[in-house]
């Protein structure tokens, strides 16, 4: 996440100073410019993302019969491991890089000169260290009241809302909410329910359908 926070702010602090930039900005709108410039950005990280995937998974169907990979026992860790959780660790990981990014450029395009963007940036990582800090403290108290606000904040809940989920404080349904998304049981759910009571409004039996009347 450092990285990346430090290659967005590389990437549009390349521009600060530069005279080109004012003849651009005549041809081309400033906000198209700028949200081409976090198109590039995204792609580019998104693609090394892919890269890490594929040289991961490759790696390890090459050497998982090797001794050493065997001594570490790794197939028996993974199968301990709920596939529903690793779905909701991506998904928080996945938006808290989204939104340290868009924080990092937003502070970053304020900033005038090139000299003072390793200051912008350094506050973003600051920010970022806060919840790593505070999933050592989860570990022993997951259920401490300041904990569990912090684990549905955006910018914080990357790091304790997994830590959680892991010592059994927090549910599958808790993990999805702290994404910013809906479990699938309570999305599938919504539609029956809203169904229901437009059939006890309207003063229906059950699966009866009402006629449309010319």
């Amino acid at each position: 996440m450092i990285s990346y926070i430090s290659i967005v702010g590389a990437e549009l602090g390349t521009e600060k100073g530069n005279h080109l930039i004012e003849g651009m900005l005549a041809a081309i709108p400033a906000k198209k410019h700028y949200t081409g410039k976090m198109l590039g950005i995204c792609f580019l990280i998104s693609f090394q993302l892919v890269l890490y995937a594929v040289f991961g998974l490759v790696g390890f169907l090459l050497l998982r019969h090797s001794t050493f990979v065997k001594s570490l026992h790794l197939n028996d860790y993974l199968a301990k491991i709920d596939p529903q959780y690793l779905w909701i660790s991506l998904i928080l990981a996945l938006l808290s890089l989204f939104l340290y990014i868009s924080l990092a450029a937003y502070l970053v395009s304020l900033v005038s000169r090139a000299e003072d963007i390793g200051q912008a940036t350094s506050g973003v990582t600051s920010i970022l260290l806060i919840p790593y800090f505070i999933s050592f403290l989860t570990q022993s108290n997951p259920n401490l009241l300041v904990v569990k606000i912090l684990s549905y904040l955006p910018f914080m809940s990357q790091d304790i809302m997994p830590v959680r989920m892991a010592q059994g404080a927090a549910s599958y349904s808790a993990g999805y909410v702290s994404g910013g998304h809906f479990p699938p049981e309570r999305r599938l759910d919504v539609p029956l329910r809203s169904t229901h009571l437009r059939q006890q409004h309207l003063h229906l039996p059950l699966g009866d359908t009402p006629q449309i009347l010319n």
